[in-house]
C-alpha cells in the first residue's frame, strides 16, 4: 500500500486521530510520519541504520507528545523533563529506596521530603499524624492542641465566608486555649 500523503513510498505507519467527529485512520510512510525531521531518510542519504530507526521512533513519539500537549493547551517546548531525583550523598533514587525498603543515608530524608509525605499519606490512608498510644501525662495537652487545630481550621473557613463576628469569637476561644496550654507548661 502506498503512503496516503505523498503517494510515493510504501506506507509503514498507521496514524489514528480521535476527534469529536470520530476516529480517522491514515497510512503514511515513515518520511511523512516524521514531518520535518532533520534526520529523515530520503533518496540522497544512506540506507537505514539502527541508530536512524531509533531516532525516527523517538521523533514520532515526540510528535505524538507535542500533539497531545497542544490539544490540552500546554506548550510542549516549555515543559521541562525532570531527571530522576537522586540523593547527593549516597546517590540513591526514590525507586532504589522503595526497592531496598530503607533510606541510604540521613540526607535522603531532606532530599525526598516532599515525596516521603505523599508516600506516608498513601500508606496511612490519609492520616499524617500519630494515632497510637500516648502517655497519660500528655492526654490533656494533646486534647487542647487538637482543639486549637480544629478551631483554627474552622476560623479559616469563617474568614473565607466573611463571617467576621463568629470568627472573632472563635479567635478568642483559640487564644484562651493557647493561654490554658501555656499555664499547663509552667506548672
Amino acid at each position: 500500500m502506498l503512503c496516503e500523503n505523498c503517494h510515493l513510498n510504501e506506507a509503514e505507519v498507521k496514524l489514528t486521530v480521535k476527534s469529536k467527529e470520530g476516529t480517522s485512520e491514515k497510512w503514511v510512510c515513515s518520511i511523512c510520519a516524521q514531518g520535518d525531521n532533520p534526520w529523515q531518510q530520503n533518496e540522497h542519504t544512506s540506507s537505514h541504520s539502527q541508530f536512524q530507526d531509533d531516532i525516527e521512533e523517538a521523533f514520532v513519539v515526540k510528535q505524538i507528545l507535542q500533539h497531545l500537549a497542544t490539544k490540552h493547551g500546554i506548550n510542549f517546548h516549555e515543559v521541562a523533563f525532570q531527571e530522576e531525583k537522586r540523593c547527593p550523598t549516597c546517590n540513591m533514587t526514590l525507586k532504589d529506596i522503595a526497592h531496598v525498603g530503607k533510606f541510604g543515608c540521613a540526607n535522603c530524608y531532606s532530599t525526598f521530603k516532599d515525596d516521603i509525605i505523599d508516600i506516608v499519606r498513601r500508606v496511612q490512608g490519609g492520616q499524617f499524624e500519630h494515632v497510637g498510644k500516648t502517655p497519660r501525662s500528655s492526654h490533656k495537652k494533646l486534647a487542647i492542641k487538637k482543639q486549637i487545630e480544629e478551631k483554627t481550621k474552622y476560623l479559616n473557613i469563617l474568614i473565607e465566608e466573611q463571617n467576621f463576628e463568629e470568627a472573632a469569637v472563635v479567635r478568642d476561644e483559640i487564644k484562651a486555649l493557647r493561654d490554658e496550654s501555656e499555664v499547663g507548661r509552667h506548672e
